[in-house]
């Protein structure tokens, strides 16, 4: 089975989410490529051991990507 996926196993990614209220951001390599019976796609992390969902990863590389998202967050807290 091939799983088309935006990411690739080994590649350097940033993880952004919402953790109590605050933005949590840190930095991992993709360990492995999963997808569950809703053909949903997540990155299961090397450092961290556990599975993010696409919409939480950027590129490491991209940091204007980064902020976006950062920023993203910070607003919708806002409202």
């Amino acid at each position: 089975m091939q799983i088309k996926s935006k990411y690739d196993i080994g590649q350097r990614v940033w993880v952004v989410y919402k953790n109590q209220g605050e933005v949590s951001v840190y930095d991992d390599y993709i360990d492995e490529i999963c997808v569950n019976n809703e053909k949903q796609i997540y990155y299961i992390l090397k450092n961290v051991c556990t599975d993010r969902e696409e919409n939480e990863i950027i590129l490491y590389e991209d940091t204007e990507t980064l902020v976006k998202k950062i920023k993203e967050i910070l607003e919708s807290e806002e409202k």
